[in-house]
């Protein structure tokens, strides 16, 4: 993803203030994210992708960012940043390994296809199950299962006790539990 992506996604940011808000965010932070990045992953085009991944997150959680001290916004960023960075590692490895085994474990058996099928479906449940939750649930999943973060981090970026973050992401949960069964899902 391209820096011009990110510009052209600005144009669906709710009013000035929002796009104005974000263009200083990725201002104040653009390099400083690649160095670090490029610090984990030690190429420049997975540094540039996991930079421009983690601007759309951003983008996608401006509230989150806004009436922060600069210091939180950056342990934010950063925190989602190392962990794209972290799993594109973890990827990569997993490619190289399967590489090394002759053939990859996706073409193996036609069961496979028909897994990729079932996970594509439940990403695109949740998808719209978290969509429906209230925001502070939605964030704390997010933050916690999407970016692998643990409850004392979430509980850090977000300024939150380890406790209430704790509650907080049962009661979150048990609400998506309760959505997902509400369209139809039984196990997730």
């Amino acid at each position: 993803m391209e820096a011009a992506e990110i510009y052209y996604r600005l144009q669906f940011l709710d009013g000035e203030q929002e796009k104005d808000f974000f263009e200083e965010i990725y201002e104040t932070y653009r390099d400083e994210m690649y160095r670090k990045a490029y610090r984990i992953l030690k190429n420049r085009h997975d540094a540039e992708d996991v930079v421009q991944e983690t601007f759309v997150t951003l983008m996608d959680n401006l509230d989150v960012l806004r009436g922060n001290s600069p210091q939180k916004n950056w342990n934010y960023i950063l925190t989602i940043l190392k962990n794209k960075s972290f799993n594109l590692c973890k990827q990569r490895k997993r490619q190289a390994d399967q590489e090394i085994e002759g053939e990859s474990l996706e073409n193996v058996f036609d069961e496979e296809l028909d897994v990729k099928f079932q996970k594509l479906e439940r990403q695109e449940l949740l998808t719209e199950a978290l969509k429906h939750m209230n925001k502070s649930y939605r964030d704390i999943l997010l933050l916690q299962y999407y970016h692998d973060m643990s409850i004392a981090e979430i509980a850090k970026v977000l300024g939150k006790s380890p406790d209430n973050v704790g509650h907080m992401s049962r009661r979150a949960k048990k609400k998506l539990k309760k959505l997902l069964k509400k369209y139809g899902f039984e196990s997730f």
